[in-house]
């Protein structure tokens, strides 16, 4: 029945159809209205109030730089740094964000907001991202190129998903930007699809308006702001009229740079003002870029995804962004200063190697030996200082082939041989525990340190330290235990001391390094069973295989006991079932062998085996100066099973497999510097 029948009937004189008709019409417009309803009350609105919480994500742009070959150091810029700006904003709670997992790219840092997750880019197949084309297409856009995008996520050995931050807020996500710019930053608000829900490109003057006005239109609004002064005086604007329930977060975006970004951030509506941090890093003041797309899902009360490893942001107390500057200045140059570290060490034992020849003949060259191998163990303790006192490249690399030889010099001075390993052993081992218990501040910033500039690891240990350890806690031990012979007590104690320090690495609160835990597991199982009064047994060579297994089944009840929320815990614990776990199988070993070709690598992995086979094959010449000595003999088997295992079960493949045939190498050069053989009656037995 149309309008047209309702005021026919209306018009005849028949009271009955009259008010039939009437009826009908209040129906009629009952349903129209109640159907209408939703479309009014989201015009009629308010604009601060379109239907709950909604979340704006600024981008603060730097101007347009040439990259740098180098890195690590960047091209000076002619504005004021982002974070100072962000810190001029007083209301905003502050912090700096990791923007990719080792290699870093402008565009994957965008999509990996966008996918809350993130790998290594040598696990994609491209190893970098096409280039994206922003298109206008009606109220909306579209990214050209956005197949090839999903297409390179399907390659990579985990659950990815571009555009899913868009695609889990209903009714997608808007972007406002400015004219005369590629729009790069309206990535973050495409759908799987790639595409835009809601576009506004205009002047550069109002973008702040634009942006708050789609805000009345959808919850999840994304917004390019212009560089330099524009962009501060759109920022103040988007502060100053943010309205209850709206969260705002801005960060610089991602600048066409060579070298890994710890990119600045602020948030306002969680708290604060203060700093930033979550349990994806675990450290006050800095956040990972996945950590946006929880974060916002959960504040507009929308489920995050299972694929999603990023955990949400909070407010800590604190605002320095000088310290947070200081922090980030250091993390730049972790990397490039590791290997002239050990090269300045290195040269320091051979200058005192030639020296002590020279001046002092045999006797001299045996204490020179000894003491270079001394020092080569006195290398993390050292590493700790220098992190702490940050000095320029020029004195830190001083400072740690002074500090490293004078006590290595102190040591051999004072502990008689063979018991010298066990004074840098027992301090580097106990000085990373402490610190590990105080949140590893000073860990990050040494030279061994996990390094979060590159994203894949914010606190506790890397690879790299967690095989010098694990060597360290094994000669100490054998230096301890020097001249008891096999023994139960010598059993339980390397056994004992193993389970200690795998608890410090793997615990999720401590080392949160799981591998950790697999590689001393094995150094020490070996080390163990081979201290056995009656040698080995079929039942020990089982010990030394379960052993692994058991202390990982340890370890993931003590992260559950204790909210240990650490990569372990979320990515193997609550694994999304087997082919989750496949997928972090096949990313670890993909790494490892990318590592393993890289360079000279597979000739010196090679070198590395065949040391580890001659020493086995000749471990009575090699042990000779200590008798055959049980301790030294389980230490250095214990070592290469730490290799081995490290190499196996890890991400960085041979790198640990180095770390641990170099320090077995330096121990016995240690013991081969007999101070015995150096006297008239001991020449004969120099061989």
């Amino acid at each position: 029945m149309g309008p047209v029948t309702i005021v026919a009937m209306l018009a005849r004189p028949r009271p009955a159809a009259r008010l039939s008709a009437l009826l009908t019409a209040v129906v009629v417009a009952l349903v129209l209205c109640l159907s209408a309803a939703p479309a009014l009350a989201a015009g009629t609105a308010p604009a601060g109030t379109p239907g709950g919480p909604r979340v704006l994500i600024a981008f603060l742009p730097l101007p347009t730089v040439k990259p740098s070959p180098d890195p690590v150091a960047e091209p000076p810029l002619d504005v004021e740094p982002v974070l100072q700006r962000l810190d001029d904003q007083k209301r905003l709670s502050i912090a700096l964000s990791s923007a990719a997992q080792g290699t870093y790219d402008p565009t994957q840092a965008l999509l990996d907001i966008t996918q809350g997750t993130r790998v290594s880019l040598s696990t994609y197949s491209p190893k970098r991202p096409q280039p994206l084309f922003f298109v206008p297409a009606g109220a909306g856009a579209f990214f050209g190129g956005w197949l090839a995008v999903n297409d390179r996520a399907d390659s990579a050995p985990a659950d990815v998903q571009p555009g899913l931050l868009a695609a889990s807020v209903p009714g997608g996500g808007a972007y406002a930007g400015s004219l005369g710019r590629a729009q790069q930053e309206a990535i973050v608000a495409a759908d799987r699809a790639g595409r835009v829900s809601l576009v506004s490109v205009g002047p550069a003057r109002d973008v702040a308006a634009r942006a708050q006005a789609l805000l009345a239109r959808r919850r999840l609004v994304v917004a390019g702001l212009p560089t330099g002064d524009p962009g501060d005086a759109a920022l103040a604007q988007l502060i100053a009229h943010r309205t209850p329930g709206e969260l705002l977060l801005v960060t610089q975006t991602p600048p066409i740079a060579t070298g890994p970004q710890l990119l600045p951030i602020g948030a306002l509506g969680l708290g604060g003002p203060g700093q930033l941090t979550s349990e994806t890093t675990h450290l006050d003041g800095i956040v990972a870029s996945i950590d946006i797309m929880p974060t916002a899902l959960a504040w507009l009360q929308q489920p995050v995804p299972s694929v999603v490893k990023g955990q949400p942001m909070r407010v800590v107390p604190g605002r320095h962004a000088a310290a947070l500057e200081t922090l980030a200045d250091r993390l730049r140059v972790v990397l490039p200063r590791r290997l002239p570290a050990l090269w300045t060490v290195l040269t320091a034992w051979v200058f005192v190697l030639i020296s002590a020849m020279l001046i002092a003949d045999r006797r001299g060259m045996r204490w020179a030996m000894r003491v270079g191998a001394l020092a080569v163990l006195w290398i993390p303790a050292v590493l700790l200082l220098t992190a702490e006192l940050r000095p320029a490249r020029t004195v830190e690399l001083a400072l740690i082939g002074l500090f490293t030889m004078v006590f290595a010099a102190l040591t051999d001075r004072f502990v008689a041989w063979p018991r010298g390993p066990a004074v840098p052993a027992v301090a580097g081992v106990l000085a990373y525990a402490v610190d590990l218990a105080f949140g590893s501040p000073v860990i990050i910033q040494s030279l061994l340190g996990p390094n979060p500039l590159y994203g894949s690891r914010f606190y506790g240990i890397g690879n790299e330290l967690e095989a010098g350890l694990s060597s360290l806690l094994l000669i100490g031990i054998a230096a301890l235990l020097v001249g008891r012979g096999r023994s139960r007590a010598g059993v339980a104690i390397f056994a004992g001391a193993g389970l200690m320090l795998g608890i410090t690495m793997g615990a999720g609160r401590l080392g949160a390094d799981v591998g950790g835990i697999i590689t001393i597991g094995a150094g020490a199982a070996t080390a163990a069973v081979l201290m056995l009064p009656g040698g080995l047994t079929k039942r020990a060579i089982a010990a030394v295989v379960i052993a692994p297994v058991a202390g990982l089944a340890l370890l993931a009840a003590i992260d559950l006991s204790t909210g240990g929320d650490s990569h372990f815990t979320r990515t193997v614990l609550r694994a999304n079932g087997s082919g989750a776990l496949w997928d972090i199988l096949i990313r670890r070993y993909e790494l490892a062998f990318k590592g393993l070709r890289r360079g000279f690598m597979p000739v010196v992995t090679l070198l590395a085996l065949l040391a580890v086979a001659l020493g086995a094959r000749r471990q009575s010449r090699v042990l000779e100066p200590v008798g055959g000595d049980a301790a030294y003999r389980a230490a250095l088997w214990g070592l290469a099973a730490v290799g081995i295992a490290g190499a196996l079960f890890n991400d960085s493949g041979p790198i640990l497999l180095l770390f641990a045939v170099f320090i077995g190498l330096c121990v016995v050069i240690y013991l081969r510097g007999d101070p015995r053989l150096a006297t008239t009656g001991a020449a004969g037995a120099d061989r």
